[in-house]
């Protein structure tokens, strides 16, 4: 679904995607043309809101959405570093958030999610190097990380995921690795490296969790020296490599991903301004 433009359906640049709790809609960030796009799961255009600039409902470089149990969509927008919440109809809720590096401050926010308890939120304060906790109505709680590529410690975080059991996974762009905390941020695993192997990445996009916990990696490969051969890896909880998938083409930079209750995968390709969808291979 999708082409370039800035009409209904098209993308300049899409990211972020997340379904709402029965599936029946689709978010997707339409990131350079600062919205939010609505599909069904067969790519029907529903709705859309936002427009560029720094007010309520208003976005400049939205990144990264998550849809919470109760339907609201949560946006983390990267040059207002700001979070924003609406109502599943695309109706403004909240905000908090500013620049700079005090807590509960951002630099280069990139990713939200919410535990399905709605307690609390996890953001990937990316050039903080650092994920921060808030309750849910935006009052800071604690964060953990430092610059470095130690146990526990982040080089530029991209995205934060939760699973079932209420373990975060966190992708580190500066690392090539995907690193598994619990909610007090100890530090439980972590995998990954810098190359064209099955366990290593090359500029590492984004993550996403199915219903199994089992972990989704986009790796573009497109740094020099790679296989410049784009494609998805599925892990276990425990960082086992599962099964590896080729995106073809020439540059389809994927980005985000989401896969519903069926395992369906489906993927923001920014190089071809499309959402992909991958059925699961049944074995």
């Amino acid at each position: 679904m999708g082409e370039e433009g800035d009409g209904e359906g098209q993308f300049d640049r899409p990211h972020d995607l997340d379904f709402s709790p029965s599936e029946d809609k689709l978010y997707a960030i339409d990131r350079d043309n600062q919205r939010i796009q609505v599909f069904d799961k067969n790519g029907t255009f529903l709705f859309q809101w936002g427009e560029e600039g720094d007010g309520d409902g208003q976005f400049s470089l939205p990144y990264g959405l998550d849809v919470d149990k109760e339907g609201n969509v949560w946006v983390a927008d990267r040059s207002n570093n700001n979070i924003q919440k609406f109502d599943a109809e695309g109706n403004f809720l909240l905000r908090f958030g500013s620049g700079g590096s005090e807590p509960g401050q951002f630099d280069h926010l990139r990713a939200v999610v919410v535990d399905d308890a709605l307690r609390y939120l996890y953001t990937a304060d990316s050039n903080n190097h650092r994920v921060q906790e808030f309750d849910i109505n935006g009052t800071f709680i604690k964060s953990f990380g430092t610059l470095g590529n130690g146990s526990g410690q982040l080089n530029v975080p991209t995205t934060v995921i939760l699973d079932s059991k209420g373990y975060l996974y966190v992708s580190e762009r500066g690392n090539e690795r995907v690193q598994k905390f619990d909610t007090d941020g100890n530090s439980i695993l972590m995998w990954g490296s810098k190359g064209s192997g099955p366990n290593q990445f090359c500029h590492q996009e984004h993550l996403g969790v199915d219903k199994f916990d089992n972990i989704y990696v986009n790796d573009p490969q497109t740094d020099p020296g790679c296989s410049q051969e784009a494609g998805i890896k599925k892990f276990d909880s425990n960082g086992h490599l599962i099964t590896k998938m080729v995106i073809p083409g020439e540059d389809p930079d994927p980005e985000h991903l989401a896969i519903d209750s069926d395992g369906n995968v489906y993927v923001s390709l920014r190089g071809f301004n499309e959402i992909r969808v991958y059925k699961p291979i049944i074995e």
